[in-house]
């Protein structure tokens, strides 16, 4: 059985990798992309082939078995697959859009190639951060990384641990970071027409994605009024109150005083940024009739104030990228040094925060195998005075964020704004791409290893 198994999932994975490269190959119109996507391809199959397939292949067998063997059946998004409506789904059918182009030609529409999906995603994130960081770096920073490095931190986004779990499950989130990144690339093409497309699709598989597309679309609306300004902006002036000046000087002011002028800048503006506007809308649309974000499950998905989460956020980015942060707790004790009344009320405010405004979701009282839960039930939940212990430390982690100017940061959905907020970090050290590289496979280990633990929480079976 598994020998026919591994001979069907060679053919679909060659098939499934065909399609996708000519997916991506296609919006991107360059000829010499073209043929160097197709060698990259080339050589990821040789690898895929050799070193990787088998091992990841054999990983599935096993999370498939112990999936069907243990209560977690309800957990993962195989509920379209076996009825065609749980009230339990929360997101629009973007994931299932997918698998059911690519699947049902091939007649494999089951369990385990609905899997394969995510496992394909998986390289396909791969190959995207790639080219994210080779675009970001040689355009934005204006700096040459060496193949190590950016095929080192690709690989670092691909396995990242939260990610990882779900690279052989079938579940939204490796698609929707996907689409994300695809989005983000097309868009540093210059092919807005298609990043919208893509990031609509984004927004099918879930619906929080609206926040990356309109993030983009701000983006965009600033390198649009970047161009009215005659004189090149520097850095210190982009994080500073004069790039305000300078809009105001070179294009507010110039175009205000005559109402034709002002009437011909704004619909420019909106012709360049109408099809993410177009994406936007439809959102808003979607919200206002559908009464809320999720589809299902409504009452487990109430849209609520929760300040911590921030700090949830920065303890999250800390244990993963502590090897970019630690260089910059000089600059932290020098500004709370200098600003140490600031300090302590922000301190005092944080306290009053996390007291007052801790809130406790449902889901973590269940045991879902996520570390949300052992960390809850074994800490926070426990021990009432330990997330005031946690104030002063995530004060800390939160400076040393903000000393390293970088990507909007979204603290409700940790996983795209963490790989976006990776990729945009600077050319780092040999040294801390090695020590994020050994965090990501000890976080990456300590997540498989709650594979085999029986679930305790309770669901509902149909």
């Amino acid at each position: 059985m598994n020998s026919i198994l591994l001979k069907d999932n060679r053919y679909v994975q060659k098939v499934l990798t065909a399609f996708v490269c000519l997916s991506i190959v296609h919006p991107i119109t360059s000829s010499t992309r073209f043929f160097t996507c197709l060698r990259l391809c080339d050589i990821a199959l040789v690898i895929l082939r050799r070193y990787v397939s088998i091992n990841f292949y054999c990983v599935l067998l096993v999370i498939g078995k112990v999936v069907e063997n243990q209560l977690m059946k309800s957990f993962v998004s195989l509920y379209v697959f076996e009825g065609y409506w749980d009230p339990k789904i929360t997101t629009l059918p973007g994931l299932y859009l997918i698998a059911t182009l690519i699947l049902s030609p091939l007649k494999l529409c089951n369990a385990f190639y609905m899997r394969c999906i995510n496992l394909l995603g998986t390289f396909l994130n791969l190959y995207l951060a790639h080219s994210v960081i080779e675009q970001i770096s040689t355009r934005r920073w204006k700096q040459k990384w060496n193949d190590w490095m950016k095929f080192t931190v690709a690989c670092n986004v691909m396995l990242f641990p939260p990610l990882f779990f779900w690279h052989f499950l079938y579940y939204t989130d490796v698609a929707s970071v996907n689409a994300v990144l695809l989005m983000l690339l097309l868009h540093s093409y210059k092919q807005f027409k298609t990043a919208a497309f893509v990031g609509l699709l984004s927004v099918l598989i879930r619906q929080t994605n609206i926040i990356w597309v309109a993030f983009i679309t701000v983006e965009h609306l600033f390198d649009l009024l970047d161009h009215k300004i005659s004189k090149s902006i520097s850095y210190q002036q982009y994080t500073s109150i004069m790039y305000l000046k300078l809009l105001w000087e070179k294009v507010i002011r110039k175009t205000c005083h005559k109402w034709e002028l002002f009437t011909r800048f704004i619909i420019q503006l909106f012709a360049q940024l109408f099809p993410y506007v177009i994406v936007c809308l439809t959102f808003v649309t979607f919200v206002i009739w559908n009464k809320g974000i999720v589809v299902g499950d409504k009452r487990a998905h109430v849209p609520t104030i929760h300040i911590p989460q921030l700090l949830y956020f920065s303890t999250f980015l800390f244990c993963f990228l502590w090897p970019y942060m630690i260089i910059y707790w000089k600059d932290y004790f020098k500004f709370v040094s200098k600003h140490w009344m600031f300090a302590s009320c922000v301190l005092i405010l944080l306290t009053v925060i996390v007291h007052f405004n801790t809130l406790v979701h449902p889901y973590m009282l269940a045991d879902n195998r996520h570390y949300v839960f052992y960390f809850w039930n074994k800490l926070m939940g426990k021990y009432k005075q330990f997330k005031y212990l946690l104030v002063p430390v995530n004060y800390t982690f939160m400076i040393s964020v903000v000393l390293i100017p970088q990507l909007l940061i979204e603290p409700r959905y940790f996983i795209v704004p963490y790989i976006l907020y990776r990729l945009f970090i600077k050319k780092p050290k040999k040294w801390q791409i090695i020590a994020e590289s050994a965090t990501t496979l000890i976080f990456s280990i300590g997540m498989t290893s709650l594979i085999p633990k029986e679930f305790h929480g309770k669901f509902k079976e149909e």
